[in-house]
Order: C-alpha cells, then structure tokens, then sequence
C-alpha cells in the first residue's frame, strides 16, 4: 500500500512539474479586450510567419482555440486575451512586431 502512494506522489508531482515547465516557456508581450482580439490574431498570424513562435491564451491561460483557428468570430465575451510568445523568441518578436506597426501605418498612409 505504501508503494502506490509513494508512486501516486510522484507522478503528481511530475505533473505538477511538468505543467509549470511548460507555462513558464510563455511570456505575455500584448494583453487586449475581446473587442480587439482581431488584432491579436493579425500578430499572431505575422509573428508565425516569421517564424516565431506564439499564442493566444485568455487573461485566466486557457486557449482560445475558435479564435485563433478562425471558426467563431471574435467577441466580447472574452474579457482580456493575451498574445504570448516563447520565452526564446521574445526579443524577435519585440523587433518583427515593430515591423508590423510600422507597415500596418505605411500602407494606410496616403502618398504626398
């Protein structure tokens, strides 16, 4: 009997381990509304495109698969969504989302 709580322990723990590791690979670089969660999709879509690894999770960490797939619309019953990219990447992607802004602003931008 014994035996199978020391084991039970551990694999708890090993899970536990494991899901924090996991967790903490991510880091929140743009938090938004639900109103904005297109926008957050936008840089996650650019980020992905080069090569960076993200995410959109909403503020509690759950993902937000419908969104981030496509298949619903975005709404407003997400109060906040986090786009979060790997802890690796994070200063590319600092850089390619300046990128995004200042194209996003030139191509709106009416020729002089």
């Amino acid at each position: 009997m014994n035996a199978i709580l020391i084991i039970a322990s551990v694999s708890v723990f090993l899970i536990l381990a494991f899901v924090l590791l996991r967790t903490s690979s991510w880091k929140t670089v743009m938090t938004a509304p639900g109103s904005q969660a297109d926008e957050l999709q936008n840089k996650h879509a650019y980020l992905h495109g080069r090569g960076i690894r993200s995410r959109i999770r909403e503020q509690d960490g759950h993902p937000v698969a419908g969104i981030t797939t496509g298949t619903m619309h975005a709404s407003e019953q997400y109060a906040a969504m986090n786009l979060q990219v790997h802890k690796d990447d994070i200063e590319r992607a600092h850089e390619v989302l300046e990128d995004y802004t200042h194209e996003l602003h030139t191509s709106n931008s009416p020729l002089l």
